[in-house]
Parts: C-alpha cells; sequence; structure tokens
C-alpha cells in the first residue's frame, strides 16, 4: 500500500497487520527469554515438558535466580527459621537450636509412621500429595540460619523436622502459591473452623483452622523474621502449621495457617 505526502512523492504505508505480526513476535521472543533465565516464571505445565533442557543452575533452585529490582515482586521469599544466639560452646560445636530435631533423631524414628503423604482441604478443593524437606544450613559471613526448600511442583513440603502426625508439636508444611503447580494458592480462603485432613500411610488425621495470620516479611528487620518464624517452631499441643508467601502478584508477606487436631478420625 502506498500514498502520496504533501510534495507528491510516493510515501509507503506498513500493512497494520504486519505491525503486529512483528510485534507479537517481539514479545514472544522476550517471553521465552524470561523463561529460559527464570523459569519459575513458566507455566507449570510447559515446565513439565521443557525442565530438563534448560539450563541446570536455573531449574536447580528457583530461589537462587537474582532477581533485577523490578521482577523482585515475583521472586518467593526464602522460608527461614533463624535461630537464637547460640552460646560460644554451641557455636563451636555446631549445636542446633533445641527446638530443632536433629538429622540423627529423624533417622532414627520409625519410617513413615506419622509421616504426611497427603493433603486434603474441601473448603478450597484441594487433594494434593506432600513430600519430605530437610533443612538446609546457610551461612552468611558470622551469621547462621536455615532454610527450608519448597517442592517444585505441585506438592506440599514438610518440614522433616517437625512433628509427625499423631505426636504432639507442630507439623509444618510448606508450598508454592503463584509457581509451580501454585499448591496453596487457595490457602488465603481459608476461615477458621474449616477442615484440613492429613494422611500418612495407614491413616486420616482431621484438624480445624484457628489461626491464619498474614506477616509483613521482606525488608522487616531481623527481629522481626524471628518473631514471624516463631510459628513454625515446636508446641505443646497438636496442630499443623502451613506456610507459603502472599499475596499472589508479589511475595513480600507471609501467609501462615495453624489447625488443631479435632477428632480421631481412623
Amino acid at each position: 500500500m502506498s500514498g502520496q505526502n504533501a510534495h507528491g512523492a510516493e510515501q509507503k504505508i506498513i500493512p497494520l497487520g504486519v505491525v503486529l505480526v512483528v510485534v507479537g513476535l517481539i514479545l514472544l521472543v522476550t517471553v521465552l527469554a524470561i523463561w529460559i533465565v527464570a523459569p519459575v516464571y513458566m507455566p507449570q505445565s510447559l515446565y513439565d515438558l521443557v525442565g530438563d533442557y534448560l539450563p541446570k543452575t536455573a531449574v536447580s533452585n528457583p530461589l537462587a535466580f537474582l532477581p533485577t529490582p523490578a521482577a523482585v515482586a515475583a521472586v518467593p521469599e526464602p522460608i527461614l527459621l533463624l535461630p537464637e544466639t547460640p552460646s560460644e560452646e554451641e557455636a563451636e560445636a555446631e549445636v542446633l537450636p533445641s527446638y530443632f530435631v536433629s538429622v540423627a533423631e529423624a533417622a532414627q524414628r520409625e519410617p513413615g509412621a506419622g509421616e504426611p503423604v497427603r493433603l486434603v482441604i474441601p473448603t478450597i478443593d484441594l487433594d494434593a500429595p506432600v513430600g519430605v524437606v530437610s533443612m538446609e544450613k546457610i551461612t552468611d559471613g558470622d551469621q547462621t540460619y536455615y532454610q527450608w526448600p519448597v517442592p517444585n511442583e505441585f506438592m506440599a513440603g514438610w518440614h522433616d523436622n517437625s512433628a509427625r502426625l499423631g505426636e504432639v508439636g507442630n507439623t509444618v508444611l510448606n508450598g508454592h502459591h503463584n509457581i509451580y503447580g501454585e499448591v496453596f494458592r487457595d490457602l488465603i480462603d481459608l476461615e477458621e473452623g474449616d477442615e484440613i485432613i492429613l494422611y500418612d500411610q495407614d491413616r486420616s488425621y482431621s484438624y480445624e483452622v484457628t489461626d491464619k495470620e498474614i506477616l509483613a516479611e521482606r525488608g522487616q528487620p531481623m527481629e522481626v523474621r524471628i518473631e514471624n518464624a516463631q510459628w513454625i517452631a515446636p508446641t505443646d499441643d497438636e496442630r499443623i502449621t502451613l506456610i507459603t508467601c502472599w499475596p499472589y502478584t508479589d511475595n513480600s508477606h507471609r501467609l501462615v495457617v495453624v489447625a488443631k487436631r479435632v477428632q480421631d478420625s481412623g
């Protein structure tokens, strides 16, 4: 298509369809580049197909991705439990805080007994498998803290140093809410009194929601993060604590849901 300008010279006009195709291709290439560099943004169904072909450094731990300031809102905050300051003797011996179950103690537990394998929450139509996650020790300068990985799939992660089902204590589960299957996407919709059912290999355990907390996490001073972490510390009652990030379009806060045992469901 062509036309004439004010001087009578012929002027070519690019068809609108061509412009739209070029813009579409640019957007497509941009999205693909973002997905390759930061697979945390990739839809779960697509990740399942191409994850094996992505750079392993990017796939192995999405929380290791260092985002630009503009992208920081989309990356989940690591789930941390910062210990109380140990004594010099404890520090030298690398003794865990008293509320941790050590790796050796966890290994001595009867395999499978009380270990959660399935999570059902009827109110939000959730039925998901539960896997085991083990804490990782992180040293940053002269400070040591502990971090739990989150399953990179539609699965809740049971903190293996927290209480087993049927035991007095706090059974802690984590999960993503806006990436990798979004297992805890609708956790925010739970209300007091809603039922949560957990299963081990032999039986079910019923709980009732008693608390839902939204806690500021990103950019908070250390004392605030330590206070937040107390929600996943051991307790003297039989409860479960579900933890994820919030809100869906950001990850600046921690969402914590607590439910207490209400019956023996057999």
